[in-house]
């Protein structure tokens, strides 16, 4: 803000009355689009026999789906890292986590500044002396304090500036973001233990049903009759018993493409619940330009805080997809 900035009656009062000059420090953020980020991980696959392939490529039985997301998890990575070292830059300048107060930055000259103290000190007195003066200039519309603080002004050399002043349509972007309430508000809703309620409960009810095959095979089992096998004793028939445990791994190869049917719904829903609880700071992060010409004042720190953690949402998203998959296509293997 420079000395000629005087557009507005407020303004120029405010000025009048405090001779502060506050300027803006760029306060830069990582420069990552959660949003756009979590839209480029890959979708679930369609179907079981896909996730199965997603999980083990080469056919064996070792999971290798951490392989296939790695130049996602890369790129969150490397977003995350630019949010640390913001983060670790800005508490190794400011150890207890408090910038303080800018420094006075403007370009009023000796001169003006004289000249705005002595109409300060004219102003201040004729107020405190004169009462009624005060309760008649308090009831002047904008236009007349406008009209009589220019008057002032330009006896003491200095004329306002022409121009357009800074008001709620073209306030530098994001002076109106409650970063505090956003930030809040998000961290809380990460942290609700029951918003997968759904698929753990999905999850309890296979695990149940898998539970009663491995019962079932055991009962079939144990009615085949004993036969001997001589010096090496007796047991049941080996190819019955494994037509038996062939037919309970068909079962949990079909449980297991069941429950990744209807986990999918579920996997869509949990990236569209993210995306919303992410949208808000995001869009106010990209409306302020990822703080290249904006300051995050006080709220500096608990931005870097909250953006990390929409990675950390992003991350975690991933990871619990990777987990059902996994889980789901498991039972390929089971013998």
């Amino acid at each position: 803000m420079s000395a000629n900035l005087l557009t507005t009656p407020k303004g120029i009062l405010l000025l009048l009355l405090t001779i502060r000059f506050h300027s803006l420090f760029a306060q830069a953020v990582g420069n990552v689009d959660a949003a756009a980020l979590l839209e480029e991980l890959p979708k679930p696959p369609a179907d079981w026999p896909a996730a199965t392939a997603r999980v083990y490529p080469d056919h064996t039985n070792t999971p290798q789906t951490a392989g296939f997301y790695q130049p996602w998890q890369t790129r969150l990575e490397t977003a995350a890292q630019q949010i640390q070292s913001l983060t670790m830059d800005f508490y190794r300048r400011y150890p207890t986590g408090v910038r303080p107060s800018a420094p006075v930055s403007s370009n009023v000259s000796a001169a003006q500044q004289s000249a705005m103290d002595a109409a300060t000190t004219d102003l201040a007195q004729k107020m405190m002396n004169d009462p009624a003066f005060a309760q008649e200039f308090a009831r002047k519309s904008e236009a007349e304090q406008q009209a009589y603080i220019t008057q002032l002004l330009a006896q003491k050399g200095i004329q306002p500036a022409k121009g357009n002043a800074n008001t709620p349509s073209n306030i530098p972007p994001g002076l109106d973001i409650d970063w505090a309430g956003m930030c809040t508000e998000l961290m809380q809703s990460g942290a609700d233990p029951n918003r997968r309620a759904a698929q753990t409960a999905l999850q309890q009810r296979y695990a149940a049903r898998h539970a009663e095959t491995d019962a079932w095979a055991e009962a079939e089992i144990k009615k085949l009759p004993m036969i001997s096998f001589g010096e090496y004793g007796h047991d049941h028939d080996p190819e019955k018993v494994k037509a038996i445990r062939e037919e309970a791994a068909r079962r949990h190869r079909q449980l297991g493409e069941e429950q990744w049917k209807e986990a999918l719904p579920l996997l869509a829903q949990y990236r569209r619940e993210t995306l919303g609880r992410i949208a808000p700071l995001n869009d106010a992060l990209k409306k302020v330009d990822y703080g290249r010409s904006y300051d995050f004042g006080l709220h500096y720190p608990m931005v870097l805080n909250t953006q990390e953690f929409l990675l950390k949402e992003a991350y975690e998203l991933k990871e619990n997809e990777i987990r059902l998959m996994e889980e789901c296509a498991a039972w390929k293997f089971w013998r």
